[in-house]
């Protein structure tokens, strides 16, 4: 069940004897209220047997205590209420405030479950004073009090409502209020008399009139005479609603009933809220998934010896272009001939790739703010580009001096285990670049590539299909460790269609960059207000031993 508070009618004062009465739930009525549209019938809400435990307060604010009720008894019209207000400060301004017309009305406070449109059940709990109402037929009723002939009127208002009884009986009510006004000693005393007419509106019925009730409540003012024209929501009561909720919001029995209050929308036709008004939370530029890292240049032996000239290196071969070899160099002895060697020299020298990319920026989004996060957004990427770039370039090579793929071999099977696909490949080019090579000289791997197909076979590896002296380490980053020092990723090999891996010494290309990463170059183009904004970036690559890469994997079919 919710906790429900329900406003009643407007409720009139006595400043001498300190009270309040005023109808507190009205019956047959649709409310208004933030737990949805209900009705309250007679029978639905029980009243406490003793009335001084339903307190009340201001505004729903149980820290606010004003009064506690001295009498509360059931009508047609729903149930009423006199409170006895405490001689406190607050007491005295809740008077005031009727007074003054500006908090005139009641809101019952209880729990009640809510099915078709109506109340369940419930106790009535307490009340608070509040600004206004939910209920236009709910009205003043109070202890009769003779018309004073003497007074001058000085105000009438007639209003009417349709409402639907438990019975499902249609009735139009009919209000019709006549206030006066008296000079006494005491100051002015204020008269107000309403007479309710009720009448049947069901279509086949005839339109008879089953009640006229005349009532009259007197307020003692202070010279000012009362006002009982109806006011609409104040910036204070909507506050105050709000203040109510956010005391236990997790509460279901926190649902306050903001009834009788004004729509206020925060998107769509009559919301308060102008265009452009509600700001979007700003929350700069999103940098979401993982940043880009160099994969591939940390594979490969990196420095800073980057020079205008570039690098240059030769390499001693034996015997000669045609046949790079001294043969068999066994001698004979005994003052025979020795074998002779000759030998050839080839030089290797560095290439040097360029980056840059730039733009012209206006100078306003340096000169105003707001533009400088945009501008450092933009040089950001350049980095990122650039790092993208030299990556990229360094793949290209290994691929390039792995040369043509060596097909993969069959495997030899080890207690009916085949060590077939990625992982026999990754073995076999671990062993070709340990193998001697035709200078006589081994080589010792320390990276491999795996392309997308090799890289899923390796991770789906069971653990019985790894040879039991070769350690094998993979992950779901995109990288792997095989045979204890070998770093394995997952990149392009520039084969699509089956699984291909290429193993490499990092000494066998070289790249160099500037220290300190790519540079940052500023220009003024005063002509045209702008400011140049660029990134130059160096990559030198030195071939030094292409035979200690290869790629073991079988090429794509053309078409």
């Amino acid at each position: 069940m919710r906790d429900i508070q329900i406003q009643g009618g407007e409720i009139l004062a006595d400043l001498d004897e300190r009270s309040m009465t005023g109808l507190l739930l009205p019956y047959g009525e649709e409310g208004r209220t933030n737990a949805g549209r209900f009705k309250v019938m007679a029978g639905d809400i029980a009243i406490p047997a003793d009335p001084s435990v339903v307190s009340l307060n201001v505004d729903h604010d149980r820290f606010q205590p004003i009064g506690r009720a001295t009498r509360i008894w059931e009508q047609r019209e729903g149930i009423m209420a006199t409170f006895s207000i405490g001689r406190t400060p607050e007491g005295d301004r809740a008077l005031e405030e009727i007074a003054a017309g500006t908090r005139r009305c009641l809101s019952a406070e209880f729990k009640t479950g809510i099915k078709d449109g109506r109340s369940t059940g419930g106790v009535l709990a307490a009340a608070a004073q509040v600004v206004r109402g939910a209920f236009p037929s709910a009205e003043v009723l109070a202890e009769d009090t003779p018309e004073d002939e003497d007074g001058d009127t000085i105000a009438e208002e007639h209003t009417e409502t349709v409402y639907t009884n438990e019975y499902g009986k249609t009735y139009r009510r009919a209000y019709d209020s006549e206030t006066t006004e008296k000079q006494t000693e005491a100051g002015t005393e204020t008269t107000t008399v309403t007479t309710i007419t009720e009448e049947e509106t069901d279509a086949d019925a005839e339109v008879e009139t089953e009640q006229e009730t005349e009532v009259s409540a007197t307020v003692q003012l202070p010279k000012t005479p009362g006002k009982t024209a109806p006011r609409g929501p104040s910036g204070q009561e909507i506050l105050a609603s709000i203040a109510t909720l956010r005391r236990n919001p997790l509460d279901a029995g926190a649902s306050e009933v903001l009834a009788a209050l004004s729509d206020i929308k925060l998107t769509g036709t009559g919301a308060l809220p102008a265009a452009g008004v509600l700001q979007p939370n700003w929350l700069g530029q999103l940098e979401l998934g993982t940043p880009f890292v160099r994969e591939v240049v940390p594979l490969l032996k990196t420095g800073t010896d980057i020079h205008a000239g570039g690098k240059k290196a030769f390499k001693f071969n034996r015997g000669t272009s045609g046949n790079p070899t001294w043969g068999d160099g066994t001698w004979a002895g005994n003052k025979t001939e020795i074998n002779s060697g000759v030998g050839f020299t080839t030089t290797v020298e560095s290439a040097l790739l360029r980056y840059a990319r730039g733009a012209d920026i206006g100078r306003e989004f340096f000169d105003l703010p707001g533009g400088q996060e945009v501008i450092e957004a933009y040089l950001r990427e350049l980095v990122i580009d650039h790092a993208q770039w030299s990556d990229a370039k360094a793949l290209a090579l290994i691929v390039q001096h792995a040369g043509t793929p060596v097909a993969p071999t069959v495997y030899p099977g080890v207690d009916g285990h085949d060590y077939a696909g990625a992982m026999g490949q990754l073995i076999q080019g671990i062993l070709a670049v340990k193998r001697r090579k035709a200078d006589g000289r081994k080589d010792t791997p320390t990276f491999a590539i795996a392309n997308d197909a090799a890289y899923e076979e390796l991770i789906y590896t069971p653990k019985d299909l790894i040879p039991e002296f070769v350690s094998f380490d993979v992950n779901t980053d995109g990288t792997a460790t095989a045979d204890g020092k070998v770093h394995v990723i997952n990149a392009d090999t520039g084969i699509k269609d089956t699984a291909s891996v290429i193993v490499g010494a990092d000494y066998a290309i070289e790249l160099d960059e500037l220290a300190g990463g790519p540079l940052h170059v500023d220009a003024l183009e005063l002509a045209k207000g702008g400011i140049d904004k660029a990134v130059h970036g160096y990559l030198q690559t030195f071939v030094a031993r292409p035979e200690a890469i290869v790629h073991i994997g079988t090429a794509d079919t053309e078409g």
